[in-house]
């Protein structure tokens, strides 16, 4: 039977991006293979061609300082920065329960994406002080 409807999945990463300030830094940035998903399968190998739809991500941070109270994200094909998908995008942390230095941001991209190869690039600011990304989570549909 031919598939039907929309099938989501996550793709994480779990490494800690440390010293997000006001500038947006190549060193500062979460790599993506779309069909490395953490949930299910894409029946694709990964760095293979990607088409589907860029749905959103959550993107968790801590150490929290200076007055930081927005996070901005960039997301590009290249590791340098360049080749933009989605565009500067600010979001105001949601501070944890019972938390001043610690929360997370949600952000919707419903973007349509076609690529020769699956890889993407996470880059962040925040407006003021600085934080850490501790984690993102993104999701993409087919």
């Amino acid at each position: 039977m031919p598939k039907t409807g929309k099938f989501y999945h996550e793709c994480q990463n779990l490494t800690n991006v440390a010293g997000v300030n006001q500038t947006f830094d190549a060193a500062r940035r979460h790599d993506f293979s779309l069909h490395d998903v953490s949930l299910g399968s894409t029946n694709k190998a990964v760095g293979s061609a990607f088409f589907g739809r860029l749905e959103g991500c959550v993107v968790v941070v801590d150490t929290i300082a200076g007055g930081a109270t927005k996070l901005t994200v960039k997301v590009c094909h290249q590791a340098d920065g360049s080749q933009v998908i989605i565009p500067d995008t600010e979001a105001t942390i949601g501070l944890n329960v019972g938390s001043t230095t610690a929360g997370s941001i949600a952000i919707k991209f419903d973007f349509p994406y076609l690529h020769s190869d699956d890889q993407i690039h996470f880059f962040y600011t925040c407006d003021a002080g600085s934080c850490r990304v501790t984690a993102i989570e993104l999701y993409w549909s087919e």
